[in-house]
């Protein structure tokens, strides 16, 4: 009698674990990802690093601070080290700008919305890198010049990407700003090498802010990302009141402030794009700001934090 009572009891409960876990899985469910145009994405999502992978800054005007390199020179550096999370914004090293002449051997879409392009090396060398356009008006015109280069057809969902082809393999010159994605890094940050391909380097050109086709030097066709649009609001056309005179202009010039520098007392390690590099006893560096733990200094035209003990600052 007390097992007949019990049983329904007992099925009572194992549906509501079964209700329980159904409701649990459909909460945690991702959503679908649809690429319905070149610029346009359905329900991407990414987290990771976001701040860093957006960012709008653009090129500096002065090429000589762009270093020009190639998908297998990026493929021999080290990794970035510690001191990086997925909830980190740009690190020292990774805002130094590059670009970077490859052939396009394989285009991409992400749950995130970005459109993911791989770099080879034109002479055989052996290495390629990841470089990527994220999803926003700023990089529609270059995606749209990816794409041009498949047979894709929208809507088109990332676990469908089979569904496209590369049609062709341009020779392209990118520009942006070097980044180490850590979501590709097996976890160990000194490397670089990603965990579904070992011949491809974690070290990335993200976001892309300029695409030409062809060598920096000969590219015929060049795309800068698009500036942030203005808007203007129509006034309506009011009579202009007559002229008053104007005060004598004054102007005013304050002084220049001298450049300081700091010392360097004992040896700094510092992680720069390529590896690691020692600031050695003796140098001198001028200095952009400081408090009361650490100096930021200008070193191969980047900025790196070093900490006070290690100066002559006191």
């Amino acid at each position: 009698m007390e097992n007949r009572l019990l049983r329904p009891i007992t099925r009572l409960i194992g549906l509501g674990l079964v209700i329980f876990h159904a409701t649990s899985l459909a909460i945690h469910a991702k959503p679908v990802v649809v690429f319905t145009s070149p610029c346009t994405c359905e329900g991407n999502h990414g987290v990771s690093r976001w701040a860093a992978k957006t960012d709008t800054a653009l090129p500096a005007a002065n090429s000589s601070n762009i270093k020009q390199i190639t998908p297998a020179d990026m493929f021999v550096w080290q990794g970035i080290g510690g001191g990086v999370t997925q909830r980190s914004r740009r690190l020292i090293a990774e805002e130094n700008w590059f670009s970077v002449t490859g052939r396009v051997e394989k285009v991409r879409i992400e749950d995130d919305g970005d459109v993911h392009i791989e770099l080879r090396n034109t002479d055989g060398r052996p290495g390629g890198i990841v470089v990527e356009l994220p999803l926003g008006e700023t990089w529609c015109a270059l995606r749209k010049i990816a794409f041009s280069w498949t047979d894709v057809r929208f809507p088109v969902s990332p676990g469908r990407a089979d569904k496209f082809r590369l049609l062709q393999h341009p020779v392209v010159t990118v520009v942006g700003k070097a980044f180490y994605d850590i979501d590709h890094s097996h976890g160990d940050t000194r490397g670089n090498r990603r965990e579904y391909d070992s011949s491809l380097a974690v070290w990335e050109i993200h976001p892309v802010m300029k695409l030409a086709i062809g060598n920096s030097a000969t590219a015929a066709t060049s795309v800068d990302v698009a500036p942030t649009p203005l808007t203007s609001v129509p006034t309506p056309e009011i009579a202009a009141p007559p002229p008053v005179p104007s005060p004598p202009l004054v102007t005013f010039s304050p002084p220049v402030a001298p450049e300081q520098f700091v010392t360097i007392t004992k040896p700094v390690t510092v992680q720069v794009p390529h590896g690691t590099a020692v600031l050695q006893p003796g140098m001198r560096l001028p200095i952009l700001s400081r408090d009361s733990q650490n100096v930021d200094v200008r070193y191969l035209d980047a900025r790196y934090a070093i900490p006070v003990l290690s100066t002559d600052l006191r």
